[in-house]
């Protein structure tokens, strides 16, 4: 997923605890050999390298998270679009030289972009790629769809308490032994934490062409990293959909909140002051 993974598991028995954090990390190995963009073996990847225009059965945990992802690209007007790949292959390449990519270049990754190219099946978990070239990239949801797959692996043992940490997506279930809730470091601030949380912004990861600042964060819109600061906190009672909400509310800004809710999305939307920030 590209940042550290952190278990922490409240419970008496410390043998059954630590095989639950096993069993947890490795439900987002397995995930992520399914989601990530960065391994060509990956289930996501062998889908973008077959043909274009034909459907293909893939396995139900990807056409899951794909539906749940063209759900917010739908509902966000593709502020937030799983089809992104393109743009972010060219910006990954932007952040190593410090330069834009070319208007021709543009265009040409702008033809294989746009969620409503991707087809998913009715009666099968098929999906189909209408573009050539077209390029998915989940990394907007599937660190939340990890985080779940953990939480979902650690309760099959019977243990209710703990707390799950990738990067700024977070989440915890009941309170530790002692009572105590979890704590958890948002900003400046160490807040209460039961359920999800993602914190999606440009702190940290940001690159300076001439006198402009673009974000990592990538507006499909324009096919470029976001030249606003912005700095989302998002709760949800799953991760899957604080992570993405979270990035399409980056992107949107401050009208996200009654775009996204209006999706029957149960979240609450925090854009955070920089003053809130370390």
């Amino acid at each position: 997923m590209g940042v550290p993974v952190r278990i922490t598991v409240s419970y008496a028995n410390q043998a059954l605890a630590e095989r639950a954090v096993k069993a947890g990390y490795k439900a987002i190995a397995d995930l992520e050999q399914i989601t990530s963009d960065y391994r060509p073996t990956s289930e996501l990847m062998q889908l973008c390298a077959k043909p274009y225009g034909k459907p293909y059965v893939v396995s139900p945990t990807l056409y899951t998270i794909l539906r749940k992802a063209l759900e917010l690209a739908a509902v966000s007007k593709g502020a937030f679009d799983p089809t992104v790949g393109p743009f972010v292959k060219q910006w990954r390449e932007t952040r190593k030289s410090g330069k834009l990519p070319s208007r021709q270049a543009m265009m040409a990754a702008r033809k294989s972009v746009g969620y409503q190219h991707v087809i998913l099946g009715d009666d099968d978990s098929s999906v189909t790629l209408k573009r050539p070239g077209m390029l998915l990239d989940l990394g907007g949801i599937a660190k939340g769809s990890g985080i779940d797959a953990i939480s979902q692996s650690i309760r099959q043992f019977g243990i209710r308490s703990y707390l799950i940490e990738a990067g700024g997506d977070m989440f915890a279930n009941g309170v530790k032994t002692n009572g105590e809730a979890w704590k958890v470091q948002v900003g400046r601030k160490v807040v209460d934490l039961l359920g999800a949380l993602s914190i999606s912004g440009d702190a940290s990861q940001y690159v300076t062409i001439g006198n402009r600042r673009y974000s990592h964060i990538i507006d499909p819109r324009t096919g470029l990293g976001m030249e606003s600061p912005r700095h989302v906190a998002v709760r949800s009672n799953r991760s899957e959909d604080a992570d993405c909400i979270a990035t399409a509310a980056c992107v949107l800004g401050p009208k996200a909140a009654g775009i996204l809710n209006a999706s029957s999305q149960r979240c609450v939307i925090e854009f955070l002051d920089r003053s809130d920030l370390p």
